[in-house]
């Protein structure tokens, strides 16, 4: 049983460094604006948080890839067969659900967050 305990702990020990890693990644400039983006105007519940993190990360993903061609470089696809992406783009996911929350629960708190619905009698 005490192993089983090292190993949980060992594990959110793990989670807890990739969120870290993944708010690093989202706390910069287009990482903030794609958050407020979609906690502001995105995301309509709680249950759509999750959706919008991997929104997010796909809009991510995207500026990652297209800012070099902007700049004049080539297109580069990402390393999709390398773990270390994937990875990074878990943390990302992990990070964005972090900040997506909090530009949520402020949208909330400003009255934004509400959706009445009106009933037909």
């Amino acid at each position: 049983m005490e192993e089983f305990f090292a190993q949980l702990g060992s594990l959110l020990s793990g989670l807890l460094a990739l969120a870290d890693s993944g708010f690093d990644g989202v706390n910069q400039v287009i990482g903030l604006i794609i958050a407020a983006v979609f906690g502001l105007f995105l995301v309509g519940s709680w249950r759509g948080l999750w959706s919008g993190a991997v929104g997010a990360v796909l809009v991510h993903t995207l500026v990652e890839v297209l800012r070099p061609v902007l700049d004049g470089g080539a297109f580069a696809l990402p390393p999709l067969t390398e773990l270390s992406f994937w990875m990074t783009r878990f943390a990302l996911f992990l990070g964005y659900a972090i900040v997506i929350a909090v530009f949520y629960f402020i949208k909330t708190l400003l009255g934004g967050g509400h959706h009445h619905r009106a009933h037909a009698h």
